[in-house]
């Protein structure tokens, strides 16, 4: 190990509890620890790009900024994906309880789910009667959560306004 290398590990050494503290005071909700470590392993392998005379603690700071904010983009991409997910359950269980609800909902919910392309009726029974995650669906369809995510709440906008529009229709009848 060459002295500049050296000395360079010293820098980074020296100054992990200032990164510490400098991730844990713009990002407090995070894994410290673990951005911490994927900042020292950006320094090192950066270290041939350090300039000895320049300001260290300025180099690693702006380093630890950008991983804590890939962080933090990469949380808030899995709290939403999680939050559509539980929407998604909470959804399929209102549409149960509306099952229960009478042979008008019933009616409105078949023939809407016939006007759907065989790929959309699919996706649908895959998700809400096999149980599937989007996780799952994602991957054994080579797309991504989010696009699927996007696909299924344009499914459920669909079938919700063509059940209202059956409903409506039903009710129309009936008076």
């Amino acid at each position: 190990m060459s002295d500049l290398n050296i000395e360079y590990l010293q820098l980074v050494t020296r100054h992990q509890a200032a990164i510490y503290g400098y991730i844990r005071s713009i990002a407090p909700g995070i894994d410290t620890e673990d951005v911490l470590q994927e900042t020292n392993i950006i320094l090192w392998d950066k270290a041939d790009q350090f300039e000895p005379s320049t300001n260290f603690k300025a180099f690693a700071f702006r380093i630890a900024h950008l991983k804590t904010l890939e962080c933090l983009r990469q949380k808030k991409r899995e709290h939403w994906l999680q939050f559509d997910t539980d929407l998604l359950e909470a959804v399929a269980r209102f549409q149960t309880n509306d099952l229960d609800q009478g042979p008008g909902r019933q009616h409105a919910l078949r023939h809407c789910l016939a006007q759907l392309p065989d790929d959309d009726r699919e996706l649908i029974h895959a998700r809400y009667t096999k149980q599937q995650t989007v996780r799952s669906m994602a991957k054994n369809m080579n797309r991504t959560e989010g696009s699927l995510q996007q696909l299924f709440f344009r499914l459920r906008n669909s079938l919700k306004t063509c059940i209202e529009r059956e409903l409506l229709k039903e009710g129309e009848a009936t008076t």
